[in-house]
Protein backbone atom coordinates (compact mmCIF):
# COMPACT_ATOMS: atom_id res chain seq x y z
CA UNK A 1 0.00 0.00 0.00
CA UNK A 2 2.66 2.40 0.53
CA UNK A 3 2.38 5.82 1.26
CA UNK A 4 -1.29 6.08 0.32
CA UNK A 5 -2.02 4.22 3.38
CA UNK A 6 -1.61 7.35 5.49
CA UNK A 7 -3.33 9.78 2.78
CA UNK A 8 -6.23 11.56 3.86
CA UNK A 9 -9.24 10.60 2.48
CA UNK A 10 -9.47 14.04 0.29
CA UNK A 11 -6.27 13.38 -1.68
CA UNK A 12 -6.86 9.78 -1.66
CA UNK A 13 -10.16 10.09 -3.59
CA UNK A 14 -9.30 12.90 -6.00
CA UNK A 15 -6.27 10.34 -7.06
CA UNK A 16 -8.76 7.50 -7.68
CA UNK A 17 -11.32 9.71 -9.96
CA UNK A 18 -8.45 11.19 -11.85
CA UNK A 19 -7.31 7.40 -12.55
CA UNK A 20 -10.95 6.47 -13.29
CA UNK A 21 -11.63 9.46 -15.69
CA UNK A 22 -8.31 8.60 -17.44
CA UNK A 23 -9.66 4.85 -18.38
CA UNK A 24 -12.80 6.55 -18.94
CA UNK A 25 -11.28 8.21 -21.64
CA UNK A 26 -9.45 5.49 -22.96
CA UNK A 27 -12.45 3.17 -23.29
CA UNK A 28 -14.71 5.53 -25.02
CA UNK A 29 -12.13 6.08 -27.98
CA UNK A 30 -12.02 2.39 -28.17
CA UNK A 31 -15.94 2.79 -28.63
CA UNK A 32 -15.19 4.99 -31.73
CA UNK A 33 -12.64 2.39 -32.80
CA UNK A 34 -15.08 -0.42 -32.39
CA UNK A 35 -12.46 -2.38 -30.76
CA UNK A 36 -14.12 -5.49 -29.11
CA UNK A 37 -16.07 -5.55 -26.06
CA UNK A 38 -15.34 -1.46 -26.25
CA UNK A 39 -18.58 -0.88 -24.98
CA UNK A 40 -18.89 -2.83 -22.12
CA UNK A 41 -15.47 -1.31 -20.69
CA UNK A 42 -16.77 2.59 -21.95
CA UNK A 43 -19.98 1.47 -19.56
CA UNK A 44 -18.00 -0.14 -17.00
CA UNK A 45 -15.55 3.10 -16.14
CA UNK A 46 -18.93 5.14 -16.03
CA UNK A 47 -20.34 2.68 -13.49
CA UNK A 48 -17.42 2.75 -11.47
CA UNK A 49 -17.31 6.60 -11.48
CA UNK A 50 -20.88 6.46 -10.52
CA UNK A 51 -20.43 4.27 -7.94
CA UNK A 52 -17.34 5.92 -5.88
CA UNK A 53 -19.15 9.27 -6.03
CA UNK A 54 -22.19 7.54 -4.37
CA UNK A 55 -20.79 5.12 -2.24
CA UNK A 56 -17.80 8.07 -0.97
CA UNK A 57 -20.25 11.15 -1.31
CA UNK A 58 -19.89 12.11 2.29
CA UNK A 59 -16.22 13.28 1.49
CA UNK A 60 -17.54 15.66 -1.23
CA UNK A 61 -19.08 19.39 -0.14
CA UNK A 62 -23.23 18.36 0.29
CA UNK A 63 -24.87 18.56 -3.08
CA UNK A 64 -21.86 18.90 -5.48
CA UNK A 65 -21.93 14.68 -7.00
CA UNK A 66 -25.87 14.88 -7.90
CA UNK A 67 -25.79 16.87 -11.31
CA UNK A 68 -22.65 15.07 -12.53
CA UNK A 69 -23.97 11.23 -11.17
CA UNK A 70 -27.51 12.17 -13.15
CA UNK A 71 -25.67 12.95 -16.41
CA UNK A 72 -22.88 9.78 -16.11
CA UNK A 73 -26.30 7.68 -15.69
CA UNK A 74 -27.63 9.26 -18.84
CA UNK A 75 -24.33 8.72 -21.12
CA UNK A 76 -24.44 5.30 -18.93
CA UNK A 77 -27.81 4.20 -20.65
CA UNK A 78 -26.78 4.82 -23.93
CA UNK A 79 -23.98 3.02 -23.69
CA UNK A 80 -26.21 0.34 -22.27
CA UNK A 81 -28.32 0.35 -25.20
CA UNK A 82 -26.05 -0.58 -27.73
CA UNK A 83 -24.69 -3.31 -25.22
CA UNK A 84 -27.96 -4.79 -24.46
CA UNK A 85 -28.75 -5.19 -28.25
CA UNK A 86 -24.99 -6.30 -28.53
CA UNK A 87 -25.18 -8.79 -25.49
CA UNK A 88 -29.25 -10.28 -26.96
CA UNK A 89 -27.54 -11.13 -30.44
CA UNK A 90 -24.67 -13.13 -29.03
CA UNK A 91 -26.64 -14.99 -26.49
CA UNK A 92 -29.20 -15.80 -28.89
CA UNK A 93 -26.68 -16.90 -31.34
CA UNK A 94 -25.22 -19.30 -28.64
CA UNK A 95 -28.26 -21.55 -28.42
CA UNK A 96 -27.93 -23.09 -31.48
CA UNK A 97 -26.48 -26.87 -31.69
CA UNK A 98 -25.31 -29.14 -34.27
CA UNK A 99 -28.48 -30.85 -33.96
CA UNK A 100 -30.92 -27.88 -34.19
CA UNK A 101 -33.07 -28.09 -36.84
CA UNK A 102 -33.09 -25.90 -40.00
CA UNK A 103 -36.41 -23.97 -39.12
CA UNK A 104 -34.98 -23.04 -35.75
CA UNK A 105 -31.64 -22.14 -36.57
CA UNK A 106 -33.22 -19.84 -39.23
CA UNK A 107 -35.62 -18.14 -36.93
CA UNK A 108 -33.07 -18.04 -34.63
CA UNK A 109 -30.77 -16.20 -36.41
CA UNK A 110 -33.80 -14.24 -37.74
CA UNK A 111 -33.88 -12.85 -34.12
CA UNK A 112 -30.59 -12.79 -33.46
CA UNK A 113 -29.83 -10.80 -36.55
CA UNK A 114 -32.87 -8.00 -35.74
CA UNK A 115 -30.91 -7.24 -32.48
CA UNK A 116 -28.03 -6.75 -34.51
CA UNK A 117 -29.63 -4.25 -36.55
CA UNK A 118 -30.74 -2.85 -33.03
CA UNK A 119 -26.98 -2.80 -32.29
CA UNK A 120 -25.99 -1.00 -35.32
CA UNK A 121 -28.36 1.69 -34.85
CA UNK A 122 -27.14 2.44 -31.04
CA UNK A 123 -23.90 2.40 -31.90
CA UNK A 124 -24.82 5.29 -34.47
CA UNK A 125 -26.68 7.33 -31.90
CA UNK A 126 -23.67 6.60 -29.79
CA UNK A 127 -21.24 8.02 -32.31
CA UNK A 128 -23.81 11.10 -32.91
CA UNK A 129 -24.14 11.76 -29.08
CA UNK A 130 -20.22 11.33 -29.01
CA UNK A 131 -19.39 14.34 -31.43
CA UNK A 132 -22.54 16.39 -29.40
CA UNK A 133 -21.27 19.76 -27.43
CA UNK A 134 -23.38 18.18 -24.08
CA UNK A 135 -20.94 15.18 -23.80
CA UNK A 136 -17.70 17.15 -24.39
CA UNK A 137 -18.72 19.28 -21.99
CA UNK A 138 -19.92 16.34 -19.70
CA UNK A 139 -16.37 14.88 -19.99
CA UNK A 140 -14.64 18.20 -19.19
CA UNK A 141 -17.03 18.39 -15.84
CA UNK A 142 -15.74 14.90 -15.24
CA UNK A 143 -12.34 15.59 -15.85
CA UNK A 144 -12.46 18.88 -13.50
CA UNK A 145 -14.75 17.15 -10.57
CA UNK A 146 -11.54 14.70 -10.64
CA UNK A 147 -8.53 17.67 -10.77
CA UNK A 148 -10.09 19.67 -7.95
CA UNK A 149 -13.21 18.09 -6.29
CA UNK A 150 -15.22 20.03 -3.85
CA UNK A 151 -14.50 18.39 -0.73
CA UNK A 152 -16.29 18.40 2.74
CA UNK A 153 -14.25 19.02 5.46
CA UNK A 154 -14.50 15.41 7.12
CA UNK A 155 -12.43 14.60 3.44
CA UNK A 156 -9.16 15.33 5.73
CA UNK A 157 -9.34 12.95 8.20
CA UNK A 158 -7.47 9.69 7.11
CA UNK A 159 -8.43 7.96 4.09
CA UNK A 160 -8.39 4.56 5.30
CA UNK A 161 -10.91 4.99 8.22
CA UNK A 162 -12.83 7.06 5.97
CA UNK A 163 -13.03 4.77 3.17
CA UNK A 164 -13.79 1.34 5.64
CA UNK A 165 -16.85 3.40 7.03
CA UNK A 166 -18.43 3.64 4.13
CA UNK A 167 -18.07 0.36 2.66
CA UNK A 168 -19.47 -0.59 5.91
CA UNK A 169 -22.06 1.33 5.24
CA UNK A 170 -22.66 -0.04 1.81
CA UNK A 171 -22.53 -3.44 2.95
CA UNK A 172 -25.30 -2.92 5.06
CA UNK A 173 -27.52 -1.57 2.31
CA UNK A 174 -27.01 -4.69 0.38
CA UNK A 175 -27.94 -6.52 3.30
CA UNK A 176 -31.06 -4.25 3.22
CA UNK A 177 -31.70 -5.22 -0.04
CA UNK A 178 -31.13 -8.90 -0.27
CA UNK A 179 -33.90 -8.67 2.76
CA UNK A 180 -35.87 -6.56 0.43
CA UNK A 181 -35.55 -9.53 -2.29
CA UNK A 182 -36.14 -12.85 -0.31
CA UNK A 183 -39.34 -13.26 -2.05
CA UNK A 184 -37.03 -13.20 -6.03
CA UNK A 185 -38.91 -10.79 -7.42
CA UNK A 186 -36.94 -10.07 -10.39
CA UNK A 187 -37.08 -5.71 -10.46
CA UNK A 188 -36.00 -6.64 -6.34
CA UNK A 189 -33.41 -9.13 -7.35
CA UNK A 190 -32.23 -6.16 -9.66
CA UNK A 191 -31.86 -3.75 -7.37
CA UNK A 192 -30.01 -6.19 -5.50
CA UNK A 193 -27.76 -6.64 -8.15
CA UNK A 194 -27.29 -2.58 -8.51
CA UNK A 195 -26.27 -2.52 -4.69
CA UNK A 196 -23.66 -5.49 -5.14
CA UNK A 197 -21.96 -4.17 -8.52
CA UNK A 198 -21.70 -0.48 -6.58
CA UNK A 199 -19.88 -2.14 -3.50
CA UNK A 200 -17.87 -3.98 -5.74
CA UNK A 201 -16.76 -0.98 -7.70
CA UNK A 202 -16.40 1.29 -4.36
CA UNK A 203 -14.72 -1.81 -3.03
CA UNK A 204 -11.82 -2.66 -5.90
CA UNK A 205 -11.32 1.31 -6.63
CA UNK A 206 -9.68 1.70 -3.39
CA UNK A 207 -7.93 -1.55 -2.96
CA UNK A 208 -6.52 -2.35 -6.25
CA UNK A 209 -4.52 -0.53 -8.99
CA UNK A 210 -2.13 2.27 -8.85
CA UNK A 211 -4.49 3.79 -5.56
CA UNK A 212 -4.56 0.33 -3.21
CA UNK A 213 -5.44 2.41 0.46
CA UNK A 214 -6.95 -0.65 1.66
CA UNK A 215 -5.56 -4.10 1.80
CA UNK A 216 -6.69 -7.44 0.33
CA UNK A 217 -9.62 -8.05 2.85
CA UNK A 218 -11.51 -5.66 0.87
CA UNK A 219 -9.98 -7.03 -2.03
CA UNK A 220 -12.16 -10.19 -1.14
CA UNK A 221 -14.82 -8.05 0.01
CA UNK A 222 -14.97 -6.28 -4.07
CA UNK A 223 -14.52 -10.14 -5.15
CA UNK A 224 -17.43 -11.26 -3.37
CA UNK A 225 -19.75 -8.71 -4.26
CA UNK A 226 -18.75 -9.64 -7.99
CA UNK A 227 -19.97 -12.85 -7.13
CA UNK A 228 -23.26 -11.35 -6.65
CA UNK A 229 -23.44 -9.45 -8.82
CA UNK A 230 -22.64 -11.95 -11.44
CA UNK A 231 -25.68 -14.32 -9.84
CA UNK A 232 -27.98 -12.08 -10.22
CA UNK A 233 -26.63 -10.51 -13.81
CA UNK A 234 -26.62 -14.24 -14.98
CA UNK A 235 -30.33 -14.85 -13.59
CA UNK A 236 -31.70 -11.45 -15.28
CA UNK A 237 -30.12 -12.86 -18.64
CA UNK A 238 -31.78 -15.98 -18.37
CA UNK A 239 -35.47 -14.35 -17.60
CA UNK A 240 -34.92 -11.90 -20.22
CA UNK A 241 -33.63 -13.49 -22.60
CA UNK A 242 -36.98 -15.79 -22.16
CA UNK A 243 -39.05 -13.22 -22.69
CA UNK A 244 -36.91 -11.75 -25.54
CA UNK A 245 -37.52 -14.86 -27.52
CA UNK A 246 -41.23 -15.58 -26.53
CA UNK A 247 -41.80 -11.96 -27.56
CA UNK A 248 -40.01 -12.34 -31.05
CA UNK A 249 -42.54 -15.09 -31.43
CA UNK A 250 -45.27 -12.64 -32.20
CA UNK A 251 -43.01 -10.92 -34.35
CA UNK A 252 -42.22 -13.63 -36.99
CA UNK A 253 -44.02 -15.99 -38.89
CA UNK A 254 -43.23 -19.30 -38.29
CA UNK A 255 -43.54 -22.84 -38.46
CA UNK A 256 -44.87 -24.86 -35.74
CA UNK A 257 -41.14 -26.50 -35.78
CA UNK A 258 -39.52 -23.60 -35.45
CA UNK A 259 -42.37 -21.40 -32.65
CA UNK A 260 -41.79 -25.03 -30.50
CA UNK A 261 -37.90 -24.73 -31.23
CA UNK A 262 -38.03 -21.32 -29.98
CA UNK A 263 -40.33 -21.98 -27.06
CA UNK A 264 -38.04 -24.95 -25.61
CA UNK A 265 -34.94 -22.17 -25.81
CA UNK A 266 -36.90 -19.73 -23.80
CA UNK A 267 -37.99 -22.57 -21.09
CA UNK A 268 -34.51 -23.88 -20.79
CA UNK A 269 -33.26 -19.97 -20.59
CA UNK A 270 -35.88 -19.61 -17.56
CA UNK A 271 -34.90 -23.12 -15.98
CA UNK A 272 -31.28 -21.99 -16.02
CA UNK A 273 -31.82 -18.47 -14.97
CA UNK A 274 -33.69 -20.20 -11.77
CA UNK A 275 -30.21 -22.62 -10.94
CA UNK A 276 -28.02 -19.45 -10.79
CA UNK A 277 -30.00 -18.36 -7.77
CA UNK A 278 -29.07 -21.18 -5.91
CA UNK A 279 -25.45 -19.57 -5.33
CA UNK A 280 -27.10 -16.22 -4.46
CA UNK A 281 -27.15 -16.66 -0.38
CA UNK A 282 -23.49 -18.34 -0.42
CA UNK A 283 -22.49 -15.27 -2.30
CA UNK A 284 -24.44 -13.05 -0.01
CA UNK A 285 -22.99 -14.63 2.69
CA UNK A 286 -19.29 -14.09 1.72
CA UNK A 287 -20.05 -10.22 1.53
CA UNK A 288 -21.21 -10.36 5.32
CA UNK A 289 -18.79 -12.47 6.67
CA UNK A 290 -16.23 -9.75 5.43
CA UNK A 291 -18.24 -6.75 7.48
CA UNK A 292 -20.28 -8.20 9.78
Amino acid sequence: MGDDSAATAGGAIARVLVYLDAELREQLAAVRRDDPDAVHQARIRVRRIRSVLAVYRRLFARGQTEDLRRDLRELGASLGAARDAEVRAKATEDLLQARTAPAVIDAVEAIAGQSQDEYRTARTDLLNLFDSREHVALLDRVTGFAAAPPLHRRAQKPAQRSFRKALRREVARVDEYARAAADLRLEALHELRKKARRLRYAADAVSSGPIAVLDARIQRLAYAAETAQDVLGDHRDGILLARHLRLSLNGHTLGRSAATGIGIFASRCEKQAIRELDRLDVALDGIRALYP
